[in-house]
């Protein structure tokens, strides 16, 4: 293959005695970091990025176009972060209380692009995009969440019993969901 990579932005190589695969990461800086496993020299590690280069751009042009469109969105409103949790942490134990579907622990962090998480040991994240929402979409990320106690997957049991806490609702409001945007964060 000869594509050089003279025309991408700064390629950092670095070795990691935990990874098990080389990997690729793209930051919206634009910053290119190849991960290198043990057992694998680095010319392997160019291989394999020489061998990624459309991939590779193809996610510079998605991150500039998402830079773009940022840009044009109007400044969101300056919100109390803090109240938002609290108000998001206090609806989402209502909901766990009223279906019975008990979490472990919450947390309000800053993700890049889920608006949520239930893992495995029942830990639920919500993303700090969600306070800008309306209280009906914040309210389908809790119970999505929620269903995912009972339901550690997008079968149609999950589908089901979220459908019932939601009205019957669910597709239309992940739709709306889907056409929101979340702040890119660095």
């Amino acid at each position: 293959m000869s594509t050089t990579t003279s025309n991408l932005p700064p390629i950092t190589y670095t070795h990691s005695p935990r990874a098990k695969h080389l990997r690729i990461t793209i930051k919206p800086t634009q910053t290119i970091t190849v991960t290198i496993p043990k057992h694998t020299t680095k010319q392997q590690a160019q291989q394999f990025l020489q061998s990624k280069i459309s991939w590779i751009k193809k996610h510079l042009q998605k991150i500039d176009q998402q830079k773009k469109l940022q840009q044009s969105l109007p400044d969101l409103p300056t919100i109390d972060i803090n109240k938002a949790q609290d108000e998001l942490f206090n609806r989402l134990e209502y909901f766990s209380d009223k279906y019975n579907l008990p979490y472990n622990r919450a947390t309000f962090r800053c993700q890049k692009t889920k608006w949520g998480s239930c893992s495995s040991k029942n830990n639920i994240s919500l993303n700090i995009n969600i306070a800008y929402l309306s209280k009906e979409l914040q309210d389908y990320i809790l119970l999505h969440e929620l269903c995912h106690i009972r339901h550690k997957n997008h079968s149609k049991k999950f589908w089901a019993e979220l459908d019932r806490y939601v009205g019957g609702r669910s597709k239309e409001l992940k739709k709306e969901l889907n056409g929101c945007r979340m702040r890119m964060r660095e």
